[in-house]
């Protein structure tokens, strides 16, 4: 009996057997979105249609429709991405996973406003997730609002301080945005943080470039092609860098690889015009401006190369067309003042405002139209870098002349300026006076020094010595702006010109006291420097006047001398940009300069002899021969 009870009692506090739980079918999920990712592609297609059959079991999980949506989204099948998203969101429209992923699919796309606000729900549902927040700057970021991408991507860094993602798009908008050394702290945590990030070192490739650190940038875009040498971008912006740096053989293979992994890349089509271009191959530049054009109609980046192009071979009236392109690229920004534009039509009783773009040396050239403009409008205002203020007031006395304040946001100056009635960026100016040869201009110069300061400046440069006195510039350009071959060493020069029995003086911006030093050392030869007169164009130009003549590459100091109308001579590399013609001793921008171009495939050797030859008619017995 007592057994009995005993046996009831340990039954009754003994632990029943759960029955076991069937697995959830998440798990699946969860399992095949693990393999995915590493899997070959005949393991991806197995997982794809088992994929399927679980959702055509469990089509009312919105789980299923949005892994199926990310493995297209990895595939870039846009099309089938979106649908999948979509139906997930008709399940849950709040789920935060597929507003985000149709937000990406969306900006892959090109359907930029929709994606915004689909990235905006993902946000409001995970206001910390980091990778939302990079997702929804990059949308700003295509629309070209780079203050809002910036914020969005600085929020991501403080949410996900280790999100390589996020720090590398906000290095990306630093670039974009013209700060170059900012970009690169940025994209060097990236790589830091991801140190296989290929895409991030083919930009920090671009920022030591915009830095004027070639060597730098060249290791970086070698190192994103052994990362991912499958990206046809990789290869295109190693190939652009060595066409920068005057390594064509190497960058025709950077290309031809390009061309492998997508010949539909139009980026690599630009690079190629750009490669031929260095090679003086006119018709392949063409050809390629032209297949990037026919891949994206409109691409502004093509059109304006094309126009460019056109210009370089004095094709006039085509080349102003296309290169009003330049306004739409990334790298020649060109403003509005919210007033109609002029183009063409008569001026009289009008007032017309033309405000700067590009460097010094372009503002210098296209003031070559001023005189006509101030006899055309009833008012001209000229805005200007405050660099260049003073020289083209007293050049332009007809006209008002505004030195520009960077930091004036507002344009407080034109709130107190009588009405102005239309406006033109000064870039755009050939385009209705210079469309033919012969409307350029047959005067020796159209920018005047002031007499006092070139009487100045003579007696300075008497006090040196017996002339004849000859300015010297030697280094041009930017890295992008293939810098690298339009310029050539200080020691170079010295040695070409050892029997120049003149005096020299170094014109060159920049900081190049060292070079000056060591230039000193290795030729004995000194040239002197005038700091001063480097820092405002209007006191360059007094020292430019005092001079007997200039030597020069092609830079501001180049536009400024033929401006003045004094004489110089400018070393042309053997691919010149535009301004410069394709051929010629002469330009029609500046008829006081003789171009010595040269010769393709050599260095500046053959040049510099020449030029030695022409300067013996500066004066007599100028050249010990």
């Amino acid at each position: 009996m007592l057994k009995a009870v005993l046996k009831d009692v340990f039954r009754a506090v003994a632990p029943r057997k759960r029955p076991v739980a069937p697995a959830s079918p998440l798990e699946d999920l969860q399992r095949w979105r693990a393999e995915f990712q590493g899997a070959p592609p005949h393991q991806r297609q197995a997982l794809k249609a088992a994929l399927t059959q679980w959702i055509a079991q469990h089509a009312g999980l919105k789980q299923g429709w949005t892994l199926r949506a990310d493995w297209a989204l990895a595939a870039k099948d846009l099309v089938a991405a979106e649908a999948d998203y979509r139906e997930a969101l008709r399940l849950d429209p709040l789920s935060p996973a597929a507003q985000e992923g149709l937000g990406l699919t969306l900006l892959y796309a090109g359907r930029l406003d929709e994606a915004y606000l689909h990235l905006e729900h993902a946000h409001r549902s995970q206001p910390m997730n980091s990778e939302v927040l990079t997702h929804w700057g990059l949308v700003s970021l295509e629309q070209g609002n780079l203050a809002d991408a910036e914020s969005k991507f600085k929020k991501a860094v403080e949410r996900g301080p280790r999100n390589p993602h996020a720090w590398h798009n906000l290095g990306l908008v630093f670039l974009k945005s013209g700060r170059p050394q900012a970009s690169l702290q940025y994209l060097l945590k990236a790589v830091e943080l991801k140190p296989d990030h290929g895409l991030a070192y083919s930009n920090l490739a671009l920022a030591y470039r915009d830095a004027e650190d070639l060597p730098h940038a060249l290791d970086a875009a070698r190192q994103a092609v052994n990362l991912k040498p499958g990206n046809a971008r990789v290869w295109v912006i190693l190939a652009d860098l060595l066409t920068d740096f005057g390594s064509l053989d190497e960058a025709e293979g950077a290309l031809q690889q390009a061309d492998v992994l997508d010949s539909s890349d139009v980026g690599a089509q630009i690079a190629r015009a750009k490669w031929a271009l260095a090679r003086a191959d006119h018709a392949a530049t063409r050809a390629a401006f032209v297949r990037a054009l026919a891949l994206k109609p409109g691409n502004p980046e093509a059109e304006a190369g094309l126009g460019q192009l056109e210009l370089l071979i004095g094709n006039f009236g085509r080349g102003w067309d296309l290169y009003e392109a330049r306004r739409r690229t990334a790298t020649r920004p060109v403003r509005s003042f919210g007033l109609p534009e002029w183009s063409g039509q008569p001026l009289a009783g009008k007032t017309l405002l033309v405000h700067a773009e590009q460097g010094l040396g372009d503002n210098i050239l296209f003031a070559s139209c001023f005189p006509e403009l101030v006899g055309m409008a009833s008012r001209v205002v000229i805005e200007t870098p405050a660099a260049l203020a003073s020289l083209f007031q007293r050049s332009f006395p007809e006209a008002t002349v505004i030195g520009r304040d960077t930091s004036d946001s507002q344009r407080g100056w034109l709130q107190q300026l009588p009405p102005v009635d239309l406006e033109l960026p000064i870039g755009s100016l050939p385009r209705w006076l210079r469309r033919e040869p012969s409307q350029f201009p047959s005067r020796a110069g159209y920018l005047k020094a002031d007499p006092a300061r070139v009487a100045h400046w003579k007696e300075v440069l008497a006090a040196s010595g017996p002339g004849p006195y000859l300015g010297l510039a030697w280094r041009g350009g930017m890295a992008r702006s293939a810098g690298h071959q339009r310029s050539l060493p200080l020691g170079q020069l010295l040695v070409a010109l050892n029997g120049f029995r003149g005096q020299l003086f170094s014109l060159q911006y920049g900081n190049v006291e060292a070079e000056l030093r060591q230039a000193e050392i290795d030729t004995g030869r000194q040239v002197p420097r005038f700091d001063e007169a480097l820092q405002d164009q209007g006191e360059a130009a007094a020292l430019t006047m005092a001079l007997d003549g200039v030597v020069t590459v092609c830079q501001t100091q180049a536009h400024l001398t033929g401006a003045l109308g004094q004489r110089g001579w400018v070393l042309v590399p053997a691919n010149p940009n535009w301004r410069y013609g394709a051929s010629g001793e002469r330009t029609p921008w500046y008829l006081s300069l003789e171009l010595v171009r040269q010769a393709q495939g050599t260095g500046w050797g053959a040049a510099l002899r020449t030029l030695v030859d022409r300067l013996g008619t500066l004066h007599p017995q100028v050249l010990v021969t």
